[in-house]
């Protein structure tokens, strides 16, 4: 994804605060559409050997690039949430001395994962960084992150630019009515792209549109066409993935009451009732 083009307003907002040497230490970015490309590439800036923005040539972009960089560090969940040990480890390498620069970066994916005391125990470096540290934090749900956090951190919307998600995975071959839609359920390119290659993704994708357009018919036949579905979704990625796009085809169709169904019946899901009782209440 280059940065410059999918958010352009944001990159020239930041390469002036780079070339002024005015960049925050903590900031909250939030929407999934180009966040952690921006970090990356401002970590860049933070480290270049060529001040202000990044050249993408020196052998500390290269090494940035490769995520072999010692004073970056990204931080991901471990399973569905980031565990307080990850942090104080992060904090132990904040008070040790670097071997490349004295300013250190780290980014923070899905930080609304993190638990609370995770996030109490980051919550001191946000407020009383103790070096020149860099800390961005990544969220599609900042409501999930605890208020402290939200209001220590520079807040920055990276909104979603669905025409330009369409028009990168037309090129890669798909039809519009299939860029389209993957378009609206995805945020990055790396994520549509890596759905539009899957085994499954596709083919579950038209047994579901089938289901939509069988549904405002009969009832009765799409209580028979669940069973069909089924084994297109048989995990919890595929099944989440199953809601959104019943969802957004429904709301192309107008079908408000499916639509609402539909929304129950995600909640129901959330509640771990089954899959398959769930697209059954649908049809109800």
């Amino acid at each position: 994804m280059k940065i410059a083009e999918v958010q352009p307003r944001l990159f020239e907002h930041f390469q002036k605060l780079l070339k002024h040497q005015q960049l925050s230490h903590a900031y909250l970015f939030v929407g999934g559409f180009g966040n952690y490309d921006m970090a990356m590439w401002l970590a860049k800036g933070v480290f270049c050997e060529k001040m202000g923005a990044p050249c993408g040539n020196c052998r500390i972009c290269k090494l940035i690039d490769r995520n072999e960089f010692s004073e970056l560090q990204i931080i991901e969940p471990d399973g569905q949430m980031i565990r307080v040990d990850q942090v104080r480890e992060l904090l132990a390498n904040f008070a040790s001395t670097g071997f490349e620069s004295t300013k250190k970066v780290v980014i923070i994916k899905e930080a609304e994962k993190m638990g609370m005391n995770a996030a109490n125990a980051l919550l001191k470096t946000i407020e009383e960084p103790e070096s020149e540290v860099y800390i961005f934090l990544l969220a599609e749900n900042e409501s999930l992150l605890l208020p402290t956090i939200q209001s220590r951190a520079q807040k920055v919307v990276f909104p979603k630019d669905e025409i330009y998600l369409s028009n990168f995975l037309q090129q890669m071959g798909l039809l519009k009515t299939e860029a389209d839609l993957l378009a609206a359920i995805t945020n990055s390119t790396d994520e549509a792209k890596a759905l539009a290659e899957s085994s499954w993704y596709l083919p579950a994708s038209k047994v579901l549109a089938n289901f939509v357009e069988v549904i405002q018919s009969s009832n009765e036949l799409a209580f028979l066409k669940v069973i069909e579905l089924l084994p297109h979704f048989e995990g919890k990625k595929e099944q989440s993935v199953a809601f959104e796009i019943l969802l957004i085809l429904f709301n192309q169709v107008q079908a408000t009451n499916f639509t609402i169904k539909t929304f129950k019946a995600e909640k129901m899901w959330r509640a771990n009732v089954r899959f398959q009782s769930c697209l059954e209440s649908i049809c109800l």
